[in-house]
C-alpha cells in the first residue's frame, strides 16, 4: 500500500536530529519512537498550517512558505499535494501552483529526508501535476521539461506501482499533445498494467478507456 510506503520511507531513514539509524537496539527503537512522534505531530499541525497559507493572496504564498519553518514538514508536503490533486480536473492552473508548492516546501525538508525514496516518490507526483498545467497551455517544452524532472524522481523512489502508473500516464498526455499517438496508446498499456497490478481496477478501467480514446482519434485521422 502506498501508505505504508511513506511510513517505512520516512522512518527508517537517517535522520541528523536523531542520528544514524544503528547501535543498540533499545536506542535504536527510541529514536524511531521520537521520529513517529514528530510526524504524527507534524501531520495534526499541516491541515491547519495550510489552510492559513492558502488562504494568503497567491502572489504570496510562495514567500511565506520559503520564510516559515513550521511549514517545511511531510505532512504540510502531504496536505498541499492531496489539495493539487484534487483540483486536476476542475482547474488544471490552480492544481499546477499547488504543485509548485509542494516542490518548494519538498525543497525545504531535512537535508536527510530530502532524499528519502518516498519524498521522490511525492516530489514526482508534484512534476505530473505541474506538466499538467504546462500542458493545459499549450506549453510543451515546460511539459517535457516536467516529465523529465519527475522520471529522474521516479528513479529513486520507491518502486510503488501507483507512482510508476501516474507518470506514464502524464508522459501519455504529453505524446498524445505531440501527435505521437502511438507511443501515448502503448504508454496507456503500460499504465493500465501497472494500475491492476496494485488492484486499483477503477483506475485501470479509466487509463484502459483513455487509451481507447487516442486509438479511436489516431484511427479517424488515418481515415482523414
Amino acid at each position: 500500500m502506498p501508505g505504508r510506503h511513506r511510513e517505512a520511507g520516512i522512518i527508517m531513514h537517517d535522520n541528523p536530529v536523531n542520528g544514524p539509524v544503528n547501535g543498540d537496539a533499545g536506542g535504536l527503537l527510541e529514536r524511531l519512537a521520537r521520529t513517529q512522534a514528530t510526524l504524527d505531530r507534524e501531520r495534526a499541525d499541516a491541515p491547519g498550517l495550510c489552510s492559513r497559507l492558502l488562504a494568503l493572496p497567491p502572489g504570496e504564498q510562495a514567500e511565506a512558505l520559503r520564510l516559515e519553518p513550521r511549514l517545511h514538514t511531510w505532512g504540510v508536503c502531504e496536505v498541499l499535494l492531496e489539495k493539487s490533486l484534487a483540483a486536476a480536473e476542475a482547474d488544471p492552473r490552480e492544481s499546477g501552483r499547488l504543485a509548485s508548492l509542494v516542490l518548494a516546501a519538498a525543497g525545504h525538508l531535512d537535508d536527510a529526508l530530502r532524499v528519502a525514496p518516498v519524498v521522490q516518490d511525492l516530489e514526482a507526483r508534484a512534476w505530473a501535476c505541474l506538466g499538467e498545467t504546462c500542458l493545459h497551455v499549450n506549453d510543451l517544452a515546460g511539459a517535457e521539461e516536467a516529465l523529465s524532472r519527475g522520471a529522474g524522481r521516479l528513479a529513486h523512489g520507491t518502486g510503488d506501482l501507483l507512482v510508476e502508473a501516474r507518470l506514464l500516464e502524464f508522459e501519455a498526455a504529453v505524446r498524445r499533445q505531440q501527435g505521437r499517438s502511438g507511443e501515448a496508446a502503448a504508454l496507456l498499456k503500460q499504465a493500465e498494467a501497472r494500475y491492476r497490478e496494485a488492484n486499483e481496477h477503477h483506475l485501470a478501467a479509466r487509463t484502459h478507456y483513455k487509451r481507447d480514446q487516442v486509438l479511436r482519434q489516431s484511427d479517424t485521422l488515418l481515415r482523414v
